[in-house]
């Protein structure tokens, strides 16, 4: 019981740092950290690879 408790603290840690690492992504493309922290954590490659191909928001310029 006790390495199965150990594997799901270090899967769980995992996500947090998947996750973790496409929301900083995200948030350097102008995106919710707090959606693609969610995305990443539970799909990891898949979320990274659609911020990469999406483009940066464009910033609301005053006229």
């Amino acid at each position: 019981m006790f390495p199965v408790i150990i594997a799901a603290i270090l899967y769980l840690i995992l996500l947090g740092l998947c996750g973790r690492h496409t929301a900083k992504y995200a948030a350097q493309k102008g995106r919710s950290q707090t959606a693609w922290f969610i995305w990443g954590s539970l799909l990891f490659p898949l979320p990274h690879i659609v911020l990469a191909l999406l483009p940066p928001r464009r910033k609301a310029t005053e006229a």
